[in-house]
């Protein structure tokens, strides 16, 4: 890995640490009145929604261009839909555990189920948002 794509891979792990905040939150305040996969998927979108915005401002900014903005955010919503398989799919298998059944009753057991599915996710999701979706080359072949 180069310097650049260390920096960057360390500003994309912050913005997904504010993500990460946000997810939690929506989570928590969904997990006790909507089943617990549909809870996960609208935390998962308003995740999805603070990372594209707090990326486009700090961690891939270098596209101006309204053109090359659109076609990020269809990207975007591509890869997130893509990083959300993992995501969602480990977090369905997580909480259909023994384990999780024998442990749900503590307060945090939903949003704790979440974080394996989020490590996987933000791996996938660093990748496409690198070489995919915020990759300039891309852009300005395509302009």
């Amino acid at each position: 890995m180069t310097t650049s794509s260390i920096r960057q891979f360390f500003q994309f792990s912050l913005v997904g640490l504010v993500s990460f905040a946000i997810d939690v939150v929506v989570m928590w305040l969904l997990a006790d009145k909507l089943p617990l996969v549909l809870a996960r998927v609208l935390a998962f979108a308003a995740a999805v929604l603070s990372n594209w915005i707090f990326h486009r401002i700090y961690t891939f900014k270098d596209h101006a261009t309204l053109d090359a903005k659109l076609r990020e955010a269809t990207h975007f919503t591509i890869a997130s839909l893509l990083g959300m398989l993992p995501n969602v799919g480990i977090y369905w298998w997580t909480v259909s555990t023994g384990f999780y059944q024998t442990h749900q009753a503590f307060p945090f057991a939903p949003v704790l189920a979440m974080i394996p599915g989020i490590m996987v996710g933000h791996c996938v999701n660093f990748a496409l948002a690198k070489y995919w979706v915020f990759n300039p080359s891309k852009h300005r072949a395509s302009v």
